[in-house]
């Protein structure tokens, strides 16, 4: 069994890849799976650590301005599509799979005129540019919010199904007790969880820690700790301030092993990408969701206003963001301990917990492979 994967760039497209070559490697042990992705370091050493045979192509994303950047990227573009045709003639793949990243354009593009069948996975409330021009060559669409169909082409929305976010099997089995041990965390103590996405982010960090200096004078709020996904440019920061403010803690620049994180936490305060929200949803943990301000097309935001609409999490735009703003909504929520219940409880009702699986499974019928 071959699949060939091709995803890239940020952990929202390499997460749900990641995902699907897990379910496919733990459950089939004649699967074989080939992953395409861009050239930074960050990608092949998040894949390589899975085990996972990993080729780089020199595919960028496009230039939304118009510069001297588009001669570079006609360049890449013809480089990159030589590169995935040599590999797909090597590989034979049985599907090819995208998940919404600019690498997975030359991938999907070359199988359809290859006569190989393709699957392409929507994350986010609005399509990439990418899955917008994908939709006609793909064979299968996978969506994980209803209204994703009325966005993608007229012509191809015989071939969305509405399935969910994949998502790795060890969010869920966590225990909240194992994940306290782990991380060497107290019980008994409200745990805080502050995720900037992939990357970290600046803002966050810098507002989380300035919060959480507020709620620590809070006589109400005494037993707290916390979790902080910082990105590599702020961790000594963070770190630093932690310490010396005397506040249990865990911090990492990056944390490959997030479900212990979701599975001892009470409240996560997070960006408001795709795959974080697929696994906190799937937890049945209530957040406060900060959407990136700069996400292609407006989707984090996009993202953020259907969670809340729903009940199942608050929203800040970021050009709102202050310490004593989230001190004030976090502090709201953890003297409602219902409210908090019921966010997790709404969330939990959106979850598609089992969209790994039903990928998988018609990835294997498309490839005409049985189970």
């Amino acid at each position: 069994m071959r699949i060939l994967i091709a995803a890239g760039g940020t952990g929202g497209h390499i997460c749900p890849g990641l995902a699907i070559a897990s379910y496919l490697k733990e459950n089939f042990q004649d699967v074989r799976v080939l992953w395409i992705g861009g050239s930074r370091d960050t990608d092949s050493r998040v894949l390589t650590s899975h085990d996972l045979e990993f080729a780089s192509i020199s595919m960028q994303s496009w230039p939304r301005q118009f510069s001297a950047k588009r001669i570079d990227f006609a360049w890449n573009i013809a480089s990159s599509f030589l590169q995935v045709f040599l590999v797909l003639i090597r590989f034979r793949p049985h599907v090819v799979v995208g998940t919404g990243s600019y690498h997975s354009f030359p991938a999907v593009v070359l199988s359809y005129f290859l006569g190989i069948k393709s699957f392409i996975c929507e994350q986010n409330v609005n399509p990439s540019l990418t899955n917008k021009l994908l939709a006609r060559f793909a064979s299968r669409i996978a969506i994980s919010f209803p209204q994703t169909r009325g966005l993608l082409p007229r012509s191809e929305r015989h071939k969305v199904r509405l399935v969910g976010n994949p998502i790795r099997s060890e969010i869920l089995k966590a225990s909240r007790k194992k994940g306290l041990r782990t991380l060497g965390l107290e019980e008994g103590c409200f745990t805080f969880f502050f995720l900037g996405g992939s990357q970290g982010a600046h803002i966050l960090n810098r507002v989380g820690i300035e919060t959480i200096d507020l709620l620590k004078k809070e006589k109400s709020l005494r037993n707290i700790q916390v979790v902080f996904v910082t990105g590599r440019k702020d961790l000594a920061l963070v770190r630093e301030y932690l310490k010396l403010a005397g506040i249990p803690s865990i911090v990492q620049e990056y944390m490959s092993q997030i479900q212990y994180a979701y599975a001892a936490s009470d409240l996560v305060v997070c960006r408001s990408g795709a795959t974080t929200l697929a696994e906190i949803t799937a937890r049945g943990l209530p957040a406060i969701l900060i959407p990136y301000p700069y996400a292609t097309n407006s989707h984090q935001l996009e993202n953020a206003r259907f969670l809340e609409a729903q009940g199942a999490a608050y929203s800040i735009l970021e050009k709102d963001l202050t310490a004593p703003k989230l001190a004030t909504v976090i502090l709201k929520l953890v003297k409602n301990q219902d409210v908090l219940k019921e966010m997790g409880k709404k969330g939990r009702q959106l979850a598609l917990p089992r969209a790994t699986e039903v990928i998988v499974s018609t990835i294997l019928d498309l490839g005409k492979i049985k189970c």
